[in-house]
């Protein structure tokens, strides 16, 4: 058999979830997706001569099997990869032993500058404008995010309101967030933040939100899952953190990229907004003199 000879996709370890779609490959690919199943922490850190030498290909053989498998190039799956394998290593490994330190806050100040320089590749322009153009004219806004990153889905929700827009935030599962995307229809807008593990009942409030037509806007690490097929519009951020956690800086900058991509667009409406709520906050006396 030659190298253009097709053969399907090999079976994946279970690391890689379904980040390795089942498709007909060349030789060559194959046998690059079997280099990245059984050497999973090589694959998620492993540049591309070392994973062409792993697999017994050239390295263009990588870049062609990652856009073989509807990524963009090689960095683009790695990302994937690595997201996948904190996920894996998180069940299997003692927290104790994964990652040395030399100064923990300076190390993940630094670990979040890189992950911020990352988005600025991740980030599809057009899917974030589209984005913002689905807020602007959203009748409603409801935003829904749970453990740790549901802290920018909570500053983007109080600050949408707070710029005048028609957002909530709903944090529940159960009957809380049926409820609340229950309600969405036509014209309406769902926002998910969510990173590392795909949570079932966001994934489905996600479908269901759309299959009722209204426009689903995801903020997640994870390109490859049924939340993201659900999404009308997909921005993809690292969450890489330096120790046991992943981290959510990424999606917070996006949050607010998106906040100043509404104010861009309607400055004026955005401006009366603020004016608005400062109203009220004077009104209702909240701050100290």
């Amino acid at each position: 058999m030659d190298e253009t000879t097709e053969s399907q996709t090999p079976g994946n370890g279970g690391w890689l979830g379904d980040a390795i779609p089942a498709l007909k490959l060349t030789k060559a690919q194959a046998r690059v997706v079997d280099a990245l199943t059984v050497n999973p922490k090589l694959a998620s850190y492993g540049d591309v001569t070392e994973i062409a030498l792993k697999a017994g290909v050239n390295s263009s053989s990588v870049s062609r099997t990652a856009q073989a498998l509807g990524y963009r190039g090689w960095s683009d799956l790695q990302r994937e990869l690595r997201a996948r394998y904190l996920v894996h290593i998180a069940d299997t490994a003692p927290l104790s032993h994964r990652v040395e330190v030399r100064s923990p806050i300076h190390d993940s100040l630094a670990h979040d500058v890189e992950n911020l320089r990352l988005a600025m590749d991740t980030v599809d322009p057009q899917a974030a404008d589209d984005a913002v153009t689905a807020l602007a004219t959203a009748r409603r806004i409801i935003v829904v995010g749970q453990g740790s990153y549901s802290a920018s889905a909570v500053a983007f929700a109080h600050l949408l309101a707070t710029a005048g827009y028609p957002a909530n935030f709903e944090g529940r599962a159960g009957v809380h967030l049926a409820s609340a995307v229950g309600s969405l229809r036509p014209g309406d807008a769902l926002v998910v933040f969510h990173l590392w593990r795909p949570l079932k009942h966001l994934t489905i409030a996600a479908q269901l939100a759309r299959q009722a037509g209204a426009t689903v806007i995801t903020v997640t690490d994870l390109k490859s899952t049924d939340l993201a097929k659900a999404s009308n519009h997909l921005l993809l951020v690292p969450s890489e953190g330096v120790y046991a956690f992943q981290s959510a800086t990424a999606s917070l900058s996006v949050a607010y990229g998106l906040l100043a991509g509404l104010e861009a667009r309607e400055p004026e409406r955005v401006k009366a907004g603020i004016e608005r709520t400062s109203q009220f906050w004077d009104e209702l006396d909240l701050y100290t003199n």
